[in-house]
């Protein structure tokens, strides 16, 4: 119904409560009503009315005329829906701000955990990472930190979707080689990752299928356990290991497609 579409639209993006957005959407039906009015033409239950009444007006929805019976009217929805936009853009701005200088403070009252995480946790050489951002905010982590080489395997993800990540690491002299499906070719052609290979700074490959998704950064490989359930709900479980032994051993499978592999 119109009136259910209303309050629902209210709620979800003008902060008003249920009962807030039902007797607001009455006030403009009716224009003027008293607390026992707005029970009768309303789902606001009586008890509630009186609270319900002030915190709109509070909130700048609604007018009071005070008297023997109080009597509500609505502000005018073009005008308070506009003044609410204008405040929560300033809201957020400042919000925004906020958040920055929380990072940099963060970030700054961080630094020396960071500087001896080594350590502290040198001996971890294993962790599994789970969920795609979990997953992606992993992958820049290692795209950012490579000094030297970038094998890829690809399934589609990284290569679609982190072409930034992948460019500024050869900005930064990193040797990258990368190999995608065939079908994932069209998905590339326009990025920035295709303008790098045919101006010869990384190397790219096409193979039909690529049944073991890796990325190797230097001494670290991450690749994707088979869960096609997890898959599916975005919860793919990704293992990272920091091992060279490792390391060699997936190598050694890039190496098999990368013979195998097609020439753009």
């Amino acid at each position: 119904m119109v009136k259910e579409r209303m309050v629902e639209l209210l709620q979800e993006h003008f902060e008003l409560k249920l009962y807030e957005a039902r007797a607001y959407v009455a006030l403009v039906a009716f224009g003027v009503l008293t607390p026992a009015e707005l029970v009768s033409v309303s789902e606001v239950p009586a008890p509630r009315t009186y609270d319900v009444l002030r915190s709109l007006e509070k909130k700048g929805f609604a007018l009071s005329q005070p008297g023997k019976a109080n009597k509500y009217r609505p502000v005018h929805p073009k005008n308070v829906l506009e003044k609410f936009i204008e405040d929560w853009q300033v809201r957020v701005k400042e919000e925004l701000e906020a958040k920055k200088k929380a990072k940099e403070e963060l970030l700054e009252l961080m630094t020396p955990l960071i500087e001896t995480e080594v350590p502290k946790y040198g001996v971890e050489r294993v962790w599994v990472v789970r969920g795609i951002r979990n997953s992606t905010l992993k992958t820049q982590e290692m795209l950012e930190e490579v000094e030297k080489e970038i094998l890829l395997a690809d399934n589609g993800y990284i290569a679609a979707n982190l072409d930034e990540e992948l460019t500024k690491a050869v900005d930064r002299g990193v040797n990258v080689k990368i190999i995608v499906p065939k079908q994932l070719l069209p998905r590339i052609e326009t990025s920035k990752l295709m303008d790098y290979y045919k101006e010869g700074k990384l190397e790219l490959k096409v193979l039909e299928k690529i049944e073991l998704p890796m990325l190797i950064c230097d001494e670290e490989v991450f690749f994707a356990l088979e869960d096609l359930a997890a898959r599916y709900f975005n919860y793919e479980t990704q293992v990272w290991i920091k091992d060279f032994r490792v390391v060699e051993l997936f190598k050694g499978k890039f190496n098999e497609y990368w013979e195998k592999a097609e020439k753009v």
